[in-house]
């Protein structure tokens, strides 16, 4: 196609999707989320030890994509880039999906699924009992009680101390309070919600703005906010990263964490773009805004963050082996023992070496299907190392390997009622709005650009 579109060349309006046209995919993911939403229901009630890892591996797993989504838009607006204007609206509509996967998250706000996940919440809980029953035990005595020559605590914190005096391991937990508590946790847990929902929805609004009256002030006042927010952005994906992942063994630690889940993001939320993208080209869409160009460009990028993502990986892990302290090292003996050693090795190749290998080739980068491929092997990989990330847990706190009891079933179901539901809600959302801002300033920018 010539580089020199203008805007005679394209509809009014911009390009509306529609559903009925991409009804076998959306279908596809409807009946996927139904079925993974009842199976995952009968396990909730069943087996609710299986379904707490299965659901948080499929929960955050999603999570990833909706972060990403997140990030593409608010580094494009803030650095003021051009090029990506013509697939904006997707990463608009991606980082929207922050709202129905917060109601897919509420599972690990119940009590039952915690207590299989999180042994520091069933300490906090037990501590509390315990201060409870020692205050029904002092009632009406307002003199000073003493166990074993210690005070009676008159905090949940007060009572792991007294608690870490018989088990020294509960000292991690009391010097973590001030963060680690449960009342915190819920709250942060609405909290990192609100901060996605704000960043999307408040830059999918100017922008589908634009579209009515085509003011650059829009774009403007978008940068403004992006600059602002992307800190707010990156403490968000870092705390929910410590918060639901980081926290299933409350004792291990690593400064190179939240970053190590960013660049998954990142990388992991391109590759989706550059499938949907080719579907929605597939079936007749912004053939004339996307082009080879943006092909390219997108896989430069889906290149920078496999290196990204292997520097990260590789520092966190020679971080931990240098340093050689106990409450860090048990993360990779973990996962490289037994079954789990094999799937740390296909990581490395898989995750890094493959795609790297692959993304090197320019005219590959440029060709549509062979460049669809890549990504679809890339959103296998970061389903790997999310699952790689959460499942070996399940084994020391339930005593049970992903492919002892059936547990590995629980994952897949979970995987399909979480990315099912989420699939079809957004490929159904679509159809809101054009496929493209069609009256950014920038569009034909976008549309003709040559790198």
């Amino acid at each position: 196609m010539s580089h020199h579109l203008t805007f005679n060349d394209l509809p009014p309006g911009g390009e509306k999707f529609e559903p009925a046209k991409g009804s076998k995919l959306i279908n596809a993911f409807g009946a996927a989320g139904g079925l993974g939403l009842a199976g995952s229901a009968y396990l909730f009630f069943t087996q609710t030890d299986v379904f707490a890892y299965s659901w948080l591996f499929a929960f955050f797993f999603a999570f990833t994509f909706v972060c990403g989504g997140c990030f593409w838009i608010l580094l494009h607006s803030a650095s003021n880039s051009g090029w990506g204007v013509a697939i904006r609206r997707l990463w608009e509509q991606l980082a929207n999906m922050a709202l129905p996967l917060a109601i897919l998250g509420l599972p690990l706000l119940v009590p039952q699924v915690q207590t299989h996940l999180y042994e520091w919440m069933n300490h906090h809980r037990t501590a509390e009992v315990e201060l409870t029953q020692h205050h029904e035990a002092a009632a009406g005595d307002h003199a000073e009680h003493a166990e074993g020559g210690h005070k009676v605590p008159t905090t949940v914190k007060g009572q792991l101390h007294h608690d870490s005096l018989s088990n020294p391991h509960l000292h991690t937990l009391v010097s973590k309070y001030g963060y680690l508590n449960i009342n915190a946790w819920y709250f942060r847990f609405a909290f990192y919600f609100f901060i996605l929902w704000h960043i999307a929805r408040t830059l999918r609004k100017k922008s589908v703005m634009q579209d009515q009256d085509g003011d650059i002030k829009h774009t403007i006042k978008a940068r403004a906010f992006s600059c602002r927010w992307l800190l707010f952005y990156a403490l968000t994906v870092t705390f929910a990263a410590v918060d639901w992942l980081m926290t299933l063994d409350y004792s291990w630690f690593s400064t190179m964490w939240g970053v190590y889940i960013f660049a998954g993001c990142a990388w992991a939320s391109m590759a989706l773009t550059i499938l949907l993208v080719t579907w929605l080209k597939g079936l007749g869409y912004m053939k004339q805004v996307v082009t080879e160009e943006h092909y390219h460009l997108m896989g430069k990028l889906l290149f920078a963050f496999t290196v990204f993502w292997a520097y990260i990986a590789f520092s966190q892990y020679f971080l931990i082996w240098y340093a050689n302290i106990t409450e860090e090292t048990r993360f990779y003996l973990t996962r490289n023992t037994e079954g789990w050693r094999w799937v740390s090795i296909f990581i490395v190749v898989g995750h890094f070496i493959g795609p790297f290998v692959l993304l090197l080739s320019q005219p590959r980068k440029k060709n549509p299907l062979a460049v669809s491929l890549i990504c679809l092997w890339i959103l296998f990989m970061h389903l790997v190392d999310i699952y790689w990330n959460v499942i070996p847990e399940r084994g020391p706190s339930l005593g049970v390997g992903w492919w002892v009891n059936g547990a590995w079933i629980g994952d897949i179901v979970a995987l399909l009622a979480v990315v099912g539901t989420m699939g079809f809600i957004f490929l159904r959302s679509l159809s809101r709005y054009s496929l493209y801002p069609c009256r950014d300033p920038r569009l034909l920018e976008s549309a003709n650009v040559i790198n």
